[in-house]
């Protein structure tokens, strides 16, 4: 065990002398290297899009107004529709009530009608009767100036 011991030691001191005498051969400073990159196109491709997506937006807006300005417009028509269904319904309630008041006036007429009808029929039934009695006595009475 002890060798084993003896040989991870030397390997380490090994290693470590290696690490040393190879950093003292390579101790130059590496050269800092510029790469420049050129990206101009695409910041003016940015650009662009940014100004495309500006005329969209604007022009959306644009719409917007005017969609906003017909929901108004819309809105008030609908709302004087709305006024002028209230009015109508009004007078058709009104209408309706005069109907039905001229309605039951008519039952009311109807009504005396038919009872002035069966006042009549009674009537003509009794002066079709007395009509009849009225011949019936002038035929008497004919009779009698005959006798005479």
């Amino acid at each position: 065990m002890n060798q084993k011991i003896v040989f991870y030691l030397i390997s380490t001191v090994l290693v470590f002398f290696i690490g040393y005498s190879y950093s003292q051969f390579n101790s130059e400073k590496p050269e800092p290297v510029i790469i420049s990159i050129d990206n101009s196109d695409e910041i003016d491709q940015y650009k662009a899009d940014i100004a495309n997506l500006q005329m969209q937006l604007d022009e959306l807006d644009n719409q917007l107004i005017s969609t906003l300005d017909n929901l108004k417009k819309t809105s008030n028509k609908l709302n004087l529709s709305s006024s002028k269904v209230t009015v109508l319904e009004d007078k058709v309630s009104l209408i309706q009530q005069k109907h039905d008041e001229l309605e039951s006036k008519l039952t009311i007429s109807d009504s005396t009608i038919q009872t002035n009808d069966k006042e009549i029929q009674l009537l003509s039934d009794e002066l079709e009767s007395a009509l009849i009695e009225l011949e019936i006595n002038q035929f008497e009475l004919e009779l009698l100036e005959d006798q005479l």
